[in-house]
Order: structure tokens, then sequence, then C-alpha cells
């Protein structure tokens, strides 16, 4: 409940990455995956960048990922690509025959699974944690299975559902029932303050941190086939993209955002 003496006038305060963290999150996730791209030689490069171009059919953002792989560029590498190259660098390191790898397959291996999950413990999101881990588990069987339909429904879900926790967490949304505030008054114009959509928790969730802003998974713009079509996909009125290539590209999405709120401290 809200307290009618609440303040929502006081100030806004940036929570830092913690410094305390221990495990390959986050930045240093990110920085490790930078000097694999460096290092990485050309028959590992080549093979991820034809692998992205053959499920350019099944979804554009596959053509995006692999444009930036494939010529260089001044502008920084998306964070969901440096995301997916550390799932690449360890593909390489544990698959005994790599040449013949297909790259949807990399969802269902134990090392990428087991990572996901890990990343998943790491943020400490109050009292669902046990539950919402259920429902991700289940969303890697409905992968396993095919059921691309009920994972990827499932995956935007999860997606939303984890920054709407690590929102109550640091204190920038207060749950009033069924409602969420918006308890700094960040997002201009709600009536009462709540908060109705992602599109103002990202708004929220950038304030607590300006990087949230670069996980693709949040970016609430058209430039991305898999952020404009996640209205009409989760409302019903779109039936075209419930594809393997999809539910791969939000298995990715979710790491990203777990792995960056994993390591912000309260």
């Amino acid at each position: 409940m809200i307290d009618d003496d609440f303040d929502f006038d006081q100030p806004v305060t940036r929570i830092p990455q913690n410094p305390q963290a221990t495990k390959l999150l986050g930045n240093r996730l990110l920085q490790q995956a930078e000097q694999y791209l460096a290092s990485m030689g050309s028959r590992p490069h080549a093979q991820l960048v034809e692998s992205l171009r053959q499920l350019e059919s099944e979804d554009p953002y596959f053509a995006v990922m692999a444009d930036q792989l494939e010529y260089e560029s001044y502008e920084p590498m998306a964070n969901d690509v440096l995301n997916l190259l550390f799932f690449w660098q360890m593909a390489n390191e544990k698959e005994a025959n790599i040449a013949e790898f297909q790259l949807p397959d990399l969802i269902q291996t134990d090392y990428f699974q087991t990572t996901l999950l890990d990343a998943y413990d790491a943020m400490d999101l109050g009292a669902f944690q046990a539950q919402r881990c259920s429902v991700i588990e289940e969303t890697l069987k409905l992968y396993q299975q095919q059921c691309y339909a009920g994972c990827i429904t499932v995956l935007y879900g999860q997606i939303e559902g984890i920054l709407t926790d690590a929102l109550i967490e640091h204190g920038y949304l207060q749950q009033n029932q069924t409602k969420f505030v918006d308890v700094y008054k960040i997002v201009p114009g709600l009536k009462g303050h709540e908060v109705k959509s992602l599109w103002h928790k990202v708004k929220i969730a950038s304030e607590i941190n300006p990087y949230f802003l670069s996980l693709e998974a949040l970016k609430m713009d058209a430039s991305s086939s898999v952020t404009a079509s996640r209205h009409n996909m989760v409302h019903g009125a779109d039936v075209t993209h419930f594809t393997q290539a999809r539910s791969f590209i939000l298995f990715i999405w979710l790491f990203a955002v777990m792995s960056f709120i994993s390591t912000l401290k309260r």
C-alpha cells in the first residue's frame, strides 16, 4: 500500500555498478566479449556470421546482428551482439564438433542454461525469485519441444517482469495491489503516477542507470522488428513471428537484461 505521507518529491538516486559482483556478468562480461571479438580467428567469425545470415529469412533482426559483426563501424557493438559473442566463445571451447554446430541449438546446451540461471540467481529480486525461476526453466523446455508460440509469449513477459521486480527492489516502483506507482514521479503525465506500460518502466530504469537504454530488449522504438512487433504478438494480432529464431533472440536479450541487473547494488 502507498503511505498517505509518502514523499514523492524525494530526489532520484542513481544506482552504480556493484563493485562486489564476483560473477562474470554485466560490464565484465561485455569486456571479455570485446576481447574475444578482437582476437577470434577468421573461422569462428565467418561461421557465426554465416549462421546469422541463414536465420535472416526467419527474422530480419539477424541481419542487423550479422552486419555488426561483418562490417567495420565506428559505432559501438550492440549489447546483444556482445552477449552472443560471449556464448559463441563458450561454444567454441566446449563443442567437440563446432563446425557442425547449429546456432539455434545453443539455447539447449547445458552451458547456456547454467549461465542463464546463474545470472538470474545473482539478481536476488525478492519474494517471487523462486517462482520466476521456475517459469524461466519452463521456457527452456518449451524451446526444446519446439513450442515457440508459448516460449516467446512467456519470454516477452519475463523480460518486463524482471525489470518490474528490479524497480520494486530498488525502490523506484511501489506496488499498490495490482497497480505500480512511480515513486519519484520520473514519467510525466501519469494519472496518479500509475505506471502501466513497459515504456514507462524503461524510462524509470534509465534514471537508475542510463545503461539500461543500451539494452536492445528495452529500446522502445521501431528500429527493431523484435520490439516493434512485441505488442501485437502478446495481444494476439501478430501470429507470423512465433519462430525458433525469435525465441533465440529473446533468450539472448533475457540474459543481457539479467546480466546487467545482477551487477546493480542497492
